[in-house]
């Protein structure tokens, strides 16, 4: 009799079980799990971001006016200089023997113009006495004024050739430091643009103040204005984030890559600038372009796009009275992991999160079924010193 008990209570609980299990999967049936967030206010910061590298203070890449042999080095990498110092010197030989025969032919003409114009002045007079024709005095007057003209355009000449070899001697249109030598004693300097192979002898840069030159999308150069503040970091200081602001903003853009995109330069201006930064080095801008405090803020994962009234309009879907609603929203700053919100989401509304692939076949008035556990992670640093915390929560639609 006790067998049959127990072997009863047995049964019960098994068919239990088995009606329990057969409720929860026909009321499960069709549903999908998806997460979601309670809408609260936050804040929110708005960088672009810039890749670009270094450079220093008045940086120039100093080339030669004239071609010729490097016939005497003054400086070499490391060495600082001043603005007028002398850098290096080409050979001046073939420039000097131009020099020489301009300064012959301005002499000589010079001598030419001396005795003509005495000529001039001696017909001059026997005209105005009569003893000499008209003609022979317009002849004299003519062959001075032709003597004048060689004055004047052999002196051209004769500044010019003493200009070229004074560009033989190279100096420092800036003050700074010799921070790369490309060219030893015995080698040619080759005229031409920075552009042009073997043309820079040197690049001289005040390493005191350095810059990040980066560029920037034309979509983005239109939120960057003058003074905004900036964090710097450099791939050889990659545990060290530099403070620094923007100084410049070039007005014409930079066409690069096969599809033509159009960047704008930038400098920023690093506030402390450690010994070991060089030019050339590679850097990274996160440039803060806006900030706000208490808005709605939500996650990206949030939002969507979809074609209404055949327009391509930004959507959340809301869990509202059991039932899925698709609203348009009206976005403003961008941040690292959210976007703000201005219109069409209000504060305590639930909004789905996740994930992206179940959300889009979510239809407006779809049946959901909305259990939320919102639970404050316990707060932690990430690597810059920041905390942040974590909420998780689940919904169900079926």
């Amino acid at each position: 009799m006790r067998k049959k008990k127990k072997l009863f209570i047995s049964i019960g609980i098994i068919v239990i079980v088995i009606l329990v299990v057969m409720f929860n999967v026909g009321k499960s049936k069709g549903r999908v799990e998806v997460s979601a967030a309670i809408v609260k206010k936050g804040s929110i910061i708005s960088h672009i971001r810039a890749d670009g590298t270094l450079k220093g203070l008045n940086q120039v890449d100093i080339g030669g006016e004239v071609m010729g042999k490097i016939v005497k080095m003054r400086v070499k990498e490391g060495d600082r200089v001043y603005k007028g110092d002398i850098l290096c010197i080409i050979d001046q030989s073939t420039y000097k023997s131009r020099e020489n025969r301009a300064v012959a032919a301005f002499q000589l003409s010079k001598s030419k113009l001396t005795k003509t114009e005495a000529d001039l002045g001696r017909t001059k007079e026997l005209y105005k006495s009569g003893l000499v024709s008209e003609e022979n005095y317009e002849s004299a007057k003519l062959k001075y004024e032709v003597a004048l003209a060689e004055v004047k355009s052999n002196k051209e000449s004769y500044n010019e050739a003493k200009a070229v070899v004074e560009k033989t001697i190279i100096r420092s249109p800036v003050a700074g430091e010799v921070i790369q030598r490309n060219k030893e004693e015995g080698e040619m300097a080759i005229t031409g643009t920075v552009n042009t192979p073997g043309s820079v002898i040197m690049t001289i840069a005040e390493r005191s103040t350095m810059f990040v030159r980066a560029l920037i999308d034309e979509t983005e150069i239109v939120k960057v204005e003058l003074g905004y503040s900036t964090t710097v970091t450099i791939d050889a200081f990659q545990d060290t984030v530099f403070n620094g602001k923007v100084v410049k903003i070039g007005g014409l853009p930079i066409k690069s890559g096969t599809e033509e995109t159009v960047n704008f330069p930038i400098e920023v201006e690093i506030s402390e600038t450690p010994e070991k930064l060089y030019p050339g080095m590679s850097a990274s801008c996160e440039i803060r372009v806006g900030c706000k405090d208490s808005v709605i803020v939500i996650p990206y994962m949030s939002l969507g796009t979809r074609k209404i009234k055949g327009k391509e309009e930004d959507i959340v879907i809301l869990s509202k009275k059991g039932k899925a609603e698709i609203v348009t929203v009206k976005l403003g700053l961008t941040g690292e992991k959210g976007v703000e919100v201005i219109e069409g989401i209000s504060l305590g509304d639930t909004i789905l999160t996740g994930p992206y692939k179940k959300l889009r076949e979510l239809k407006d008035g779809d049946k959901i079924e909305a259990k939320i556990k919102a639970k404050q992670g316990p707060e932690s640093k990430n690597k810059r010193g920041k905390r942040k915390g974590k909420i998780s929560a689940r919904v169900k639609i079926g």
